[in-house]
């Protein structure tokens, strides 16, 4: 039986237009893609799916006719379309599954195993690109406007790198794409960085994709956050007794029952020791995590595999995620990824993935001197908040906060306190010191009428 000639019998005797929405070109057999390209066309033109009589009659091309009166001729008798429709894409995806094995076999012996991985996800994301249904459809009476506390809690989440913002956010959404604006040097990493550590000391589990720091790197900014130490004391190994004495409580709160081994390093002071013995007889929390990836040559295929796998390991504790950065990940079959066409296909695709796996997707872009995206405008388009940071003056402690997006909100500008040494913003709220400074630098020292000469000097 030749299931795309009565998937489309079936739907010219119907004009079931929930079918129609199913029904994708690829789907097709080859011999009948004229014809659904004639039902698109009349349904374009005229907002309704045509008949056998009106499309026949309005089919001038010799081959097209040809192709209707054959599916005529098909038998749907006791043959429901809903479970045509199911064959249909059934056959679909059972057809492309076997060329892209064919073609996946061919360099099987050529893949590493992380290639063989990346290699059979990209052919289920292609396969669910293609049958995916991308709108739900809700009626009044399928959709809840009012949640309970716990289903809200359980949708939000606290990036805490400001407590106002927090605040009148109420969180943020799962699902959300959330871009970090900055110039080179500014803090976009440490930021992120911050992100994740309040997610861990939230309980939860989080993700930080690395794409130019190496792993080591990342760990030392997580631990200094964590620990409250000075982070180029731990860089250059200059650390006080105390601050060795803080990095060892914290890396040991990432395992379970570790006390023990805490209270001999106190006796012994081996920090070796101690942490050989950690990672070898001590298990890992299981849902309080930082989980840690390097990968310089990131794909949105191989983040996809990452993200489904820690929310099959986690579940609901696993709830943000941070790629840094944006502007590095790696474009499949695109000569660079640095061109605006892939940027805004990658911020697209993050979004994707966010709604995918129900989280919180963060990543932070480079910004010119005007505040502007380096590489593609259009990246924001994809985004529910951007925020651009400004902490040029790092003598100030502190880091401004500017929403040049945010979805179905007002524009935000907010001030963290930022302690340089150990990396930590501190989230509440204050007055920026730089906007007082130019307050007061504004201010005339003298009344302006009995001055007027002293106005004129140049400072």
């Amino acid at each position: 039986m030749d299931i795309s000639a009565v998937c489309l019998k079936l739907l010219l005797e119907t004009g079931d237009l929930d079918s129609y929405g199913k029904m994708k070109m690829g789907h097709i057999d080859p011999s009948y893609t004229s014809v659904f390209r004639a039902i698109k066309h009349h349904y374009e033109k005229y907002h309704a799916l045509p008949s056998f009589d009106e499309l026949d009659i309005t089919s001038r091309d010799g081959p097209l006719k040809a192709a209707i009166s054959a599916i005529t001729l098909v038998d749907t008798s006791d043959i429901d379309i809903s479970v045509a429709i199911d064959a249909l894409v059934d056959e679909y995806v059972q057809n492309e599954t076997i060329k892209h094995l064919d073609k996946f076999l061919d360099k099987l012996t050529v893949y590493s195993s992380a290639e063989v991985k990346s290699e059979l996800n990209s052919i289920i994301l292609d396969l669910d690109k293609n049958t995916h249904e991308t709108n739900t459809v809700y009626t009044m009476d399928n959709i809840m406007l009012f949640k309970r506390p716990e289903e809200i809690i359980k949708d939000r989440s606290y990036l805490g790198i400001n407590t106002s913002f927090d605040a009148l956010l109420g969180g943020v959404r799962a699902q959300e794409l959330i871009l970090i604006g900055g110039k080179v040097g500014s803090g976009k990493s440490i930021l992120s960085s911050n992100i994740v550590c309040n997610q861990y000391e939230a309980g939860l589990v989080s993700a930080y994709f690395s794409l130019e720091m190496k792993v080591t790197e990342v760990l030392e900014r997580k631990l200094a956050i964590l620990s409250n130490v000075n982070y180029q004391n731990l860089k250059q190994d200059k650390l006080s007794p105390i601050e060795l004495q803080a990095l060892v409580e914290t890396r040991a709160a990432m395992f379970v029952d570790s006390g023990d081994l805490v209270s001999e390093f106190k006796e012994h002071g081996d920090r070796f020791k101690f942490e050989e013995d950690l990672v070898k007889n001590k298990k890992l929390k299981p849902d309080n995590q930082i989980i840690i990836v390097d990968d310089r040559q990131l794909t949105i295929t191989a983040l996809d595999l990452h993200l489904a796998k820690f929310k099959a390991l986690h579940g609901d504790q696993f709830k943000v995620a941070v790629v840094d950065y944006v502007n590095q990940i790696v474009v499949e079959g695109k000569a660079s990824q640095f061109d605006w066409q892939p940027q805004i296909v990658i911020s697209k695709q993050l979004k994707e993935l966010a709604r995918k796996h129900n989280i919180v997707m963060v990543s932070p872009y480079q910004v010119d001197a005007n505040g502007a995206s380096r590489f593609a405008r259009g990246i924001l388009d994809a985004a529910d908040i951007a925020i651009v940071l400004d902490a040029e003056d790092k003598d100030l402690n502190e880091i401004t906060f500017q929403t040049t997006k945010i979805r179905a909100g007002a524009p935000m500008v907010f001030t963290s306190g930022m302690d340089w040494g150990t990396l930590r913003v501190d989230p509440h709220n204050r007055e920026s010191k730089a906007k007082v400074k130019a307050h007061k630098e504004d201010k005339p020292k003298k009344d302006a009428k009995t001055n007027e000469k002293e106005q004129d000097l140049p400072w």
